[in-house]
């Protein structure tokens, strides 16, 4: 059989972490997720205090505020 030395699969491992012919690698993938993640909790966080900032606005006028 044709086994694997350490140094191939040492590069492997390097390839699929960091990408080889142009594709991004893990590790990039994970940047690019990581990004996304941040500016969703962002957003849903933002919704929320609209969205609560109303609520509380028209309780406030109901209760004579």
């Amino acid at each position: 059989m044709n086994e694997k030395t350490d140094h191939d699969l040492l590069l492997e491992v390097h390839g699929t972490l960091l990408g080889t012919n142009g594709q991004g690698g893990l590790c990039r993938q994970v940047d690019k997720n990581t990004k996304a993640i941040s500016k969703l909790i962002i957003a849903v966080i933002v919704i929320g205090l609209t969205v609560g900032g109303g609520a509380w606005g028209i309780v406030s006028k109901l209760l004579g505020g």
